[in-house]
């Protein structure tokens, strides 16, 4: 993905306001993406039917990792903000559609527009950050948007799970499109005059190429890949087995996910603080790795359970990916910095390689065995990553 570091542009404004403003547009649109995150492969079998779903996702992130490679140049054509009014405008005419869509190709289309235009808009969001960052306090800067973003994530599927108790799905996009356009017209009121200058565009081979050559970042990529894969299983997969399969009410998911995603609140900085005063990354991202395969592997290997055990193997679930997931970013970003951008670009597109590649797996996997086994079969794909993390050399 496009970053731009802010020697990029000229002169540009260090306006706490401005970082603040953006502070809270992604509060908000964190909140706009995460009411339907869970329910898109249940919205989307409504339409073409449960084994179809990993066809819909891997073409709709194979156009979004297209799209974000083409981004830059788009940007150095119109300019920033044309381009993220235009980006704004269609994501949200996608989600109006999501909520009036009637037929299987108007859900499909409108389907794939919101994805790739709101994996945009995140870009866009990232580049005018760093604009109005000074680099002496960036890190800070990123600390406040992200736990922002966080908690907008952590409310969402209790939020999202109640207004299913009396609404439909339509209902979620629809609020999800006002609080989109909310932030869209803040946005075109304040940041009209802005300018900037051009943008260089990464080197997606390039980087490609320098990572399989380097044996201190090549498993780390892997990881980071595989970890994906295991969110893939589980924002995909997991909401429609639980609903559809297991026969939970989504009132009862959204309490369910929201107790989940806790763990990523008072997990990440201790482990942190761990592995830099005392144990490393290598150690922690292994025991994240076997806690995140095991308890997903049991989660696909239990037919019946009580709603506090399918509960609390959710929450180990993700413990697991919280210990993944930081020490994947502290590892790394301890052996790159800012002029690196093209290794940067690669590390965060493993998000939308993971959702072309996974759910072609998942399709398959539903052609010969029934829905569980794609848990089981993530499992196994996580556990292998240790293969990687045994062999990777500590930082500290």
């Amino acid at each position: 993905m496009p970053h731009a570091s802010s020697n990029q542009f000229a002169s540009p404004p260090k306006h706490k306001s401005y970082l603040k403003l953006f502070v809270i547009f992604g509060f908000i649109l964190a909140i706009s993406n995460a009411l339907s995150a869970y329910i898109h492969s249940s919205y989307l079998s409504d339409f073409v039917g449960q084994k179809n779903i990993g066809l819909i996702f891997t073409a709709t992130y194979l156009l979004t990792f297209l799209a974000v490679l083409s981004y830059t140049s788009i940007i150095n054509w119109l300019k920033i903000f044309r381009t993220t009014l235009i980006v704004f405008v269609v994501m949200i005419a996608s989600l109006f559609g999501l909520g009036i869509a009637s037929t299987p190709l108007m859900a499909v289309i409108f389907f794939l527009c919101y994805i790739i235009f709101l994996n945009l808009i995140w870009i866009t969001l990232d580049i005018y950050i760093e604009y109005f960052s000074n680099n002496k306090v960036t890190g800070r800067i990123r600390g406040i948007f992200w736990s922002g973003v966080h908690i907008a994530w952590f409310i969402s599927p209790i939020t999202s799970g109640y207004l299913l108790k009396y609404f439909d799905y339509s209902f979620l996009f629809l609020i999800a499109a006002c609080l989109a356009f909310f932030v869209m017209i803040a946005f075109s009121y304040k940041f009209r005059n802005l300018k900037v200058n051009h943008f260089p565009r990464p080197h997606f081979f390039k980087a490609v190429k320098q990572i399989y050559k380097d044996k201190l970042l090549n498993g780390i990529y892997v990881i980071a890949f595989l970890l994906q894969c295991f969110y893939v299983a589980m924002v995909v997969y997991a909401p429609l087995y639980l609903h559809e399969h297991i026969g939970i009410p989504w009132h009862q998911i959204g309490i369910m996910f929201t107790i989940m995603l806790s763990t990523f609140v008072f997990t990440t900085y201790p482990a942190g603080w761990l592995a830099d005063k005392y144990f490393g990354e290598k150690e922690m991202l292994s025991l994240g790795l076997v806690i995140m395969g095991f308890s997903v592997i049991i989660f696909g290997s239990i037919e019946s359970a009580p709603l506090w055990a399918w509960t609390a193997i959710l929450f180990m679930t993700r413990i697991g990916a919280s210990l993944v997931q930081i020490m994947r970013d502290s590892y790394f970003f301890k052996r790159v910095d800012v002029k690196h951008i093209h290794l940067i670009n690669l590390f965060r597109n493993t998000t939308p390689i993971a959702y072309i590649i996974f759910p072609l797996i998942a399709t398959l996997i539903l052609t010969f065995f029934d829905f569980r086994y794609i848990f089981i079969v993530v499992g196994v794909i996580v556990l292998s990553g240790l293969f990687f993390s045994t062999r990777m050399q500590d930082t500290k």
